[in-house]
């Protein structure tokens, strides 16, 4: 009987004894959290507070560190990583890491929180040279997006290079250096250069058919069909290359201001007039010096 009850006081004292000490490691739990607060160390705080928080802690303690969880979860900020090859590609198999510390070992667009601060990231994917970048996290700000491009590009094609698949050919004609869109604006205004001069040449022509016209049979209003349709055609084929050469000029115009790199005034672009005169169309292009 001596010995039961020696066994049943023993247990009650070891009871007590590690009843006591989870009171303190939650007492000290709640104070190390909130010195690491202040500090601004809140992902270690966050760590003790989980700690003071259970239920095997004293309720007062709980209570408020049960609180103070949820204002360092405000207060800690989450950041978003990307990472794209130089083409614009997304890379997935990407590890980052803050000051050595690794953060995400594959990116998939969850945020991953950290603490508040100036952080020194590194991306790492095999096969490409790691990208570094620092950055200050503000406290409070939330899936902050932090995208990097990890690779070289492509190095620009040197004279007689052959060009990576899917690149425009340069065109030929094209000066060393430049794309061969370069040389779309000359072409849409020869084109249009060459409807103006066929509109006033067959202007010129209907014109002295007209007065031919309205000398002879005009006079008597005699004329057949035969007589007029040849004239007749003519016109229209003119208005025709009107419109032909005005839209070409006014391809060439907007090329040139989206192809063609601004010059000096002085450099001004060639000049097109086209009229009707008494003796005939006419077409006039004036070249600019030095062209």
């Amino acid at each position: 009987m001596s010995v039961g009850l020696g066994v049943a006081f023993g247990l009650s004292l070891s009871g007590g004894a590690a009843h006591a000490l989870d009171k303190a490691q939650c007492a000290a739990a709640a104070e190390e959290a909130q010195a690491l607060r202040d500090a601004s160390k809140l992902g270690l705080a966050r760590e003790k507070l989980l700690t003071c928080a259970q239920q095997g802690c004293p309720a007062v303690v709980r209570d408020d560190c049960a609180r103070w969880l949820g204002e360092v979860d405000a207060r800690r900020p989450s950041l978003v990583f990307g990472a794209r090859d130089p083409r614009g590609g997304d890379l997935t198999d990407v590890r980052v890491s803050a000051g050595g510390r690794p953060l995400v070992e594959r990116l998939d667009g969850s945020a991953v929180s950290v603490d508040p601060g100036k952080l020194d990231l590194r991306f790492e994917s095999a096969g490409l040279p790691p990208v570094e970048r620092t950055i200050v996290v503000l406290e409070g700000q939330k899936s902050r997006l932090v995208e990097v491009v990890m690779g070289s590009a492509p190095p620009p094609a040197g004279p007689g290079a052959v060009p990576p698949p899917g690149a425009a050919p340069r065109l030929a004609g094209a000066a060393p250096g430049d794309s061969g869109v370069s040389v779309a604006p000359w072409i849409s205004l020869g084109v249009g250069a060459a409807g103006l001069a066929a509109f006033g040449v067959l202007q010129g022509l209907a014109q002295a058919e007209y007065a031919d016209l309205e000398d002879g049979c005009g006079r008597t209003s005699s004329c057949t069909e035969d007589e007029v349709a040849p004239t007749r055609t003519k016109f229209a084929v003119s208005g025709v290359m009107l419109g032909v050469g005005g839209a070409a000029l006014a391809l060439a115009a907007v090329l040139w201001l989206v192809d063609v790199p601004a010059e000096p005034a002085a450099a001004a672009g060639p000049r097109i007039t086209a009229g009707v005169g008494p003796g005939g169309g006419f077409v006039q292009l004036a070249l600019p010096l030095g062209l």
